[in-house]
C-alpha cells in the first residue's frame, strides 16, 4: 500500500481526515492531534502531532510498512466489551 491508496482505504473505512497528515492526501481542518506519514532522508516516518510538536513512533524503510502502520492504529476498534 502506498499513500495514495493508503488515503483511499482510511476514506473507506470511514476514518475521518482530520484525524491524519499524509502527503497529498486532501483533507478538511486537520485536528490538532493527529498520526502522520512524512518521508524524511528516505526514511518514512508515523508517530503523533500533538501539541505543535510531533513524536516519532517509527520508523520504517519502505512506505508500504508505514502505510500499514498508520492503517492499523486508525482502523483499530479496540477489544470487544467484557461481560457486565
Amino acid at each position: 500500500m502506498d499513500r495514495f491508496e493508503l488515503c483511499r482505504a482510511l476514506r473507506a473505512a470511514g476514518v475521518p481526515s482530520a484525524y491524519y497528515e499524509i502527503p497529498d492526501c486532501p483533507g478538511e481542518h486537520r485536528a490538532a492531534d493527529r498520526y502522520f506519514l512524512e518521508e524524511r532522508d528516505g526514511e518514512w516516518l508515523v508517530g503523533v502531532h500533538e501539541r505543535r510538536r510531533r513524536e516519532v513512533f517509527e520508523r520504517f524503510a519502505d512506505e508500504g510498512r508505514a502505510c500499514g502502520w498508520i492503517y492499523d492504529r486508525l482502523t483499530d476498534e479496540g477489544p470487544a466489551p467484557g461481560p457486565d
